[in-house]
């Protein structure tokens, strides 16, 4: 999905592998930016992977990277850091113009200097994150491929904080299995298969965590990485039926909360051009107000909607209340509340310019296609 929304939020309500894992479960790309007062650090997303990452602190920066890693002397450091200087390049260029670093080399310390940006913000508590457009002009040439679930993987491995850990669980907690749900596929190792199947069935934490042949902080550790990749939940998943007042004419290939709204703004739109070329710029107001009539009956996440110069309903303006929760389990509600204000507008439309006009939107709305 090329659009992004313009969410933003605190890590104390979403951490980094949360946020990670709905923007990967919404294909929602863009650059998702953490902002401390010490530091910004920045990934960037794109097809399902994350493509690459930036950081503000020099103790991040490539060269500072290859020093720890003693890929290069201080002197090559110095000597590299004057080269750049005198020809405004940047390091990984000035390392190989000077022969202190081959290609190979280069490309493979890049990237694991930009996994290491990912993987440093994963145990973070404290931040803001906003999620807004990739740079229209990339020019990036060494970037990662890494699958978004890879690096929630393998992110959470990395953590050594156990505050963070204990942090993401309570002691009454009880897991359920999840596979059935799960759009993450991922190769885990055989002890975390193992912690795994110990949550094949309904299990409390405690028992979970007494039966595991790990230490109490390798469990919770893999635990929240399964909780995260949506292989089990912490909450039982009860079995939806269809609900009874969903239009038939609804498709059943939504695949995001993104999709069902297109599909309806596009009614929302035809019921607007309908009115306003009728009774005019009024018609807007009037299809707000036949909304807020029914705002009790609908979800919340619908209360502050906006709608458009063109009769749609503003994505953000609902969807940034919703981004981060399960479409499969809130679709239903979600398409019922879709189906309300379609017609609430619907009999607006009634009320304002007759039955012939209710008619004709309704043959339209029933066409194929449409």
């Amino acid at each position: 999905m090329d659009s992004h929304l313009p969410i933003s939020g605190t890590l104390a309500e979403f951490d980094v592998a949360a946020i990670l894992a709905r923007m990967n479960q919404q294909a929602l790309d863009g650059q998702l930016k953490i902002s401390c007062p010490a530091f910004n650090k920045t990934i960037w997303l794109g097809n399902g992977g994350i493509i690459f990452a930036q950081s503000s602190l020099l103790e991040d920066s490539l060269g500072s990277f290859l020093l720890r890693r003693q890929v290069i002397e201080a002197d090559a450091f110095e000597k590299s850091s004057d080269y750049m200087r005198e020809h405004n390049i940047r390091r990984g260029r000035a390392l190989l113009e000077l022969g202190l670093l081959s290609a190979d080399q280069l490309w493979d310390e890049v990237s694991a200097h930009l996994r290491a940006i990912v993987f440093s913000l994963f145990a973070l508590t404290a931040g803001r994150y906003d999620i807004i457009a990739r740079p229209k002009n990339e020019n990036e040439n060494i970037v990662l491929n890494l699958p978004v679930p890879e690096a929630i993987l393998e992110g959470i491995r990395q953590i050594e904080d156990q505050p963070f850990i204990e942090s993401r669980f309570s002691e009454s907690m009880v897991l359920f299995p999840n596979a059935g749900r799960n759009r993450f596929p991922i190769k885990l190792k055989p002890f975390e298969a193992h912690v795994l199947s110990l949550a094949a069935e309904a299990a409390p934490l405690s028992e979970i965590i007494a039966k595991s042949e790990l230490l109490r902080l390798d469990t919770l550790k893999i635990l929240y990485c399964l909780l995260r990749l949506d292989l089990i939940c912490d909450s039982q998943q009860p079995t939806r039926q269809p609900t009874p007042n969903a239009a038939s004419s609804a498709p059943t290939t939504f695949n995001s909360f993104e999709d069902a709204l297109q599909y309806y703004n596009r009614k929302f739109e035809y019921i607007y051009r309908v009115l306003s070329k009728e009774i005019g710029p009024v018609a807007q107001t009037i299809l707000f107000e036949a909304i807020t009539a029914i705002k009790e009956s609908i979800p919340a996440y619908f209360r502050n909607l906006e709608i458009t110069a063109d009769g749609c309903i503003e994505a953000k303006s609902v969807l940034k209340s919703i981004w981060y929760e399960s479409f499969e389990e809130h679709s239903n509600e979600f398409l019922k509340g879709l189906e309300e204000i379609l017609y609430a507008e619907i009999y607006a439309v009634k009320r304002h310019l007759g039955k012939d006009h209710e008619k004709m939107i309704l043959q339209w709305i029933r066409e194929p296609g449409n």
